[in-house]
């Protein structure tokens, strides 16, 4: 699979212009040959914490419809941060949009600080295919929960896709978490952060992919950048199977019985998902 993750610099608070950039990049990632497009923590409307986000969420869902018609047209998936104010609540979402499909949805579930002030919480985690590959999806804040990665590893995910918009004064945490939760699970790690700033708030950048050795293979610093990265199965097979000399097998050699609630779950074959996940 080709991933393209985008990064973006000093978005603005506007539905509009956030759909026209979202579409403009999926033309590009399909001209170099993409699968998979990642966008960042609530790229659609931007990620501004105030009032208005009620009033940007109304506009989310004709812009899902219109990304969901490029997908469609295009043949390439999309998974993008959104608002989504349902039954008068509001989340902190993730859509993914997947060629002929039904979109699917995540809700974030672990809020970060003034984001309780507007979101309401998720209440289950989200795993399935995406471009033949079993994935999980994960939040900005967290990639710092071990047992949310964890969770979806044990679900059967290979690629943890990761919209953010993480705070710029904590880039060592991002630069950590990004890692250590990929070579823990076995799994490639592909983020996408916002760069720059929205109103008070100055975001890392610094999107990137990960493998599943921990190996950091391309990073977009602080500028607008759209990265693409060819993701090799036989290498999330490799390492969980301790063929390289280089890697750890933690996801094979786990034990579950030590871990009491933290992990009763039983491992899943590689591409499978819990009942409703979808």
């Amino acid at each position: 699979m080709r991933i393209a993750v985008v990064q973006i610099l000093n978005a603005p608070p506007d539905m509009t212009a956030s759909l026209r950039a979202g579409l403009a990049r999926l033309e590009e990632a399909k001209e170099a040959g993409a699968d998979l497009v990642l966008f960042p923590e609530l790229f659609l409307g931007g990620y501004y914490l105030d009032q208005e986000m009620v009033r940007r969420a109304s506009g989310a869902r004709n812009a899902l419809a219109r990304l969901q018609a490029a997908v469609d047209q295009l043949g390439v998936a999309c998974v993008t941060g959104v608002p989504d104010l349902r039954d008068g609540l509001l989340y902190n979402a993730v859509a993914v949009l997947r060629p002929k499909q039904d979109p699917a949805r995540y809700a974030k579930t672990h809020l970060f600080r003034t984001e309780t002030e507007l979101f309401t919480p998720g209440s289950s985690f989200w795993t399935g295919e995406i471009a033949g590959w079993p994935c999980g999806v994960l939040v900005c804040y967290e990639v710092g929960f071990p047992e949310v990665a964890r969770a979806l590893a044990v679900a059967g995910a290979r690629l943890l896709l990761v919209p953010s918009a993480f705070g710029r004064e904590r880039t060592r945490i991002w630069q950590i978490a990004t890692i250590a939760r990929a070579l823990e699970n076995g799994c490639y790690l592909a983020a996408a952060d916002q760069a720059g700033r929205s109103a008070d708030m100055e975001f890392a950048g610094h999107s990137r992919v990960v493998d599943p050795s921990g190996q950091l293979l391309t990073d977009a610093a602080q500028r607008a950048d759209m990265l693409m990265v060819d993701l090799k199965e036989r290498v999330v097979d490799e390492v969980r199977a301790a063929r390289r000399p280089d890697t750890n097998p933690y996801l094979a050699d786990r034990r579950p019985e030590l871990y009491g609630g933290l992990a009763e779950a039983p491992a899943r074959r590689p591409g499978a998902s819990p009942a409703g996940t979808r």
